[in-house]
């Protein structure tokens, strides 16, 4: 399947609609030309339609060069590949690599962190945003859809950090998530070793410092593993550096993935590998 890439022709050709006809949209054009949408507030309902075309469009472009799950090639792996997931203070990741991309939290409890300012930030420096859920009790993968429509952002993840976890995702549609392969069940293992359900698989030797990678025969559906480096005492978690991962020779920059909270200065630049 070839790649659209950056020569989509969307702005271009929606700017002249704009142009043709300017009750369409609710950009204001200036000296140097119409603004980009990420200008406009968060509630797309607000929109021009213009507005909303360019938005759409944009989203079935961004999907189609992604990887979209239902339509990916068997093997493509990268729409679960080089992941930020984020809860608070999610701007601390505008100092990982330009080339990752963040994966905002859409539990409730966090949800102060996330204004359409904040939005427009990450969008600024990472072109794709997407959302995930820990699919439990009161978050549900559903939600993490809505705030992905909500903000207009390219896409939802589910979580598996445990079978019950897997379950909600799968039955509400979740074909991506992030979690633990030795918490699930053969059948659920079954489905990532098949491809249908995509992971990235949990490293968090911050918590279990004895962890290496194992993703137990199921490498067809596993993008790669995620670490995290955070302290917490809660967890019993001794922060642990990207450098640390990556001197065991397990982060690999472009298939490997952070829980992006708790690291330092240095551990973000060093996602660059």
């Amino acid at each position: 399947m070839a790649t659209i890439g950056s020569q989509d022709g969307i702005k271009a050709a929606t700017n002249r609609l704009r142009d043709l006809d300017p009750k369409g949209t609710k950009l204001k054009k200036g000296p140097s030309g119409w603004p980009d949408i990420s200008s406009l507030p968060s509630d797309v309902s607000t929109w021009g339609a213009y507005d909303k075309l360019q938005r759409t469009l944009q989203i079935l472009a961004d999907d189609h060069d992604a990887g979209d799950s239902e339509y990916r090639p068997a093997g493509d792996l990268n729409t679960v590949q080089g992941r930020i997931f984020l809860a608070q203070s999610p701007l601390d990741c505008m100092a990982a690599p330009d080339w990752m991309i963040p994966v905002c939290t859409a539990d409730q409890g966090y949800r102060d962190w996330y204004t359409a300012d904040t939005m427009r930030t990450l969008y600024g420096r990472f072109k794709v945003v997407e959302t995930w859920a820990d699919c439990r009790n009161p978050t549900s993968y559903a939600d993490a859809v809505r705030m992905a429509e909500g903000f207009g952002l390219n896409g939802a993840w589910g979580q598996c950090e445990t079978a019950g976890e897997f379950d909600n995702a799968y039955g509400e549609g979740c074909r991506r998530m992030i979690g633990n392969l030795s918490a699930l069940r053969d059948d659920q293992r079954a489905l990532i070793a098949s491809g249908e359900v995509l992971i990235t698989s949990e490293l968090y030797r911050n918590v279990q410092p004895w962890l290496e990678p194992n993703w137990m025969g199921c490498n067809d559906g596993v993008g790669g593993d995620c670490i995290a480096c955070y302290a917490s005492t809660t967890e019993d978690a001794v922060y642990t550096p990207v450098s640390d991962y990556i001197d065991r020779g397990y982060y690999v920059a472009g298939s490997s993935s952070v829980y992006g909270v708790g690291l330092a200065a240095q551990d973000w630049l060093d996602l660059a590998g």
